[in-house]
């Protein structure tokens, strides 16, 4: 008897598993932008319910939900699709319908008892993409359902510091009121306040301070959410942070200057306003005897010199190299500061 050669078997098995990945990628076209009748004929007739694209690992059911498709998500639901099935990076179709689709989909997925806590490869959770793409309903919808609220991404980033990044006021407290942490650290030590801080956001900042958000607690480097404020130059986020009882002298541990200094060199004379009257030291020295006086001379900020003078700032110290306020003006071509300076009797 003739033996069949052993290439032709493993022909069969290629040709078969080609055959079939064509048929999942050409199913997976359909649930994305095909008709109701075209994919419930495909159901009814060729099409595998599952069948994953071979490139990616993408079901029919992500497709549906990334193309934000509710009645193919239906169709495929009630045709026994596999709810968490994960594609080649480790996402669900929760995930993709909590990043791209309506909550409408998020929900019908939830009610079929999508997982709702699985990690991708990146460690991303739906509840995480929800936040990222500013999906404030679906947040909700997943924080309501039981999601964990308090996942790590990358570098330890949680629901909440995203959320405080963004600006997403609504989830934000949706996260709170669910018991998200409210101090907990990123790698690099920020805390969601100092995420909102970064951000300018006033709302966000005022509810997480309510929550007992502590306005003291540093980054790696040292640095608080209070010298990030200045920094920038926020004089309301500074006022907020000051009334919940941040340390306004405090300097980083990595020599960086104090919050007065960081509000001088903003230019922001409102800043500086609010420091001083919350009681920071004009007189204050840093690297090399630099006063806040000449490092708001070295900026050219005339409106905030006119806040440290009111204040009693002294026109005439010097630095280690004996540079004064009027003389860091000059030197960095500040004109109308060294004038206003000058006509106030500084050497």
């Amino acid at each position: 008897m003739k033996k069949t050669p052993l290439f032709f078997p493993v022909l069969l098995i290629v040709v078969a598993l080609f055959v079939a990945t064509a048929c999942a990628s050409d199913f997976i076209e359909l649930c994305a932008a095909g008709s109701l009748q075209e994919v419930e004929e495909a159901l009814s007739g060729w099409a595998d319910v599952n069948g994953a694209d071979g490139e990616n690992g993408m079901t029919p059911l992500m497709a549906a939900a990334l193309a934000n498709r509710l009645e193919i998500v239906d169709i495929l639901l009630r045709a026994s699709a596999d709810v968490n099935t994960r594609d080649g990076d480790g996402w669900t179709a929760l995930m993709w319908a909590a990043a791209k689709a309506d909550a409408t989909v998020v929900a019908r997925l939830i009610a079929v008892s999508a997982d709702l806590d699985a990690q991708s490869s990146g460690y991303e959770t739906a509840l995480q993409l929800a936040v990222l793409s500013g999906r404030e309903n679906s947040a909700k919808l997943l924080i309501e359902a039981g999601a964990y609220v308090d996942p790590r991404r990358e570098r330890g980033v949680t629901p909440l510091m995203l959320a405080a990044a963004e600006g997403c006021l609504g989830t934000v407290k949706a996260l709170v009121s669910a018991g998200a942490s409210i101090n907990a650290r990123d790698g690099d030590g920020w805390t969601a306040l100092m995420w909102a801080v970064n951000s300018g956001d006033e709302r966000v900042a005022e509810v997480l301070l309510a929550a007992s958000a502590d306005a003291g607690v540093p980054d790696r480097e040292g640095v608080t959410p209070l010298m990030s404020a200045a920094y920038r130059g926020h004089s309301e986020l500074l006022f907020l942070l000051i009334r919940s009882g941040a340390d306004i002298n405090a300097a980083p541990e990595d020599g960086a200057p104090p919050a007065l200094f960081l509000a001088c060199n903003s230019g922001s004379a409102e800043s500086v306003r609010v420091l001083l009257n919350a009681g920071a030291d004009v007189g204050a020295r840093h690297t090399d005897g630099l006063t806040p006086l000449m490092a708001a001379a070295r900026k050219g900020a005339v409106n905030v010199l006119a806040e440290l003078v009111q204040a009693s700032a002294d026109l005439n110290a010097e630095d280690d190299d004996g540079w004064t306020a009027r003389r860091y003006a000059q030197e960095f071509g500040n004109e109308e500061a060294a004038r206003f300076l000058a006509e106030l009797g500084a050497k």
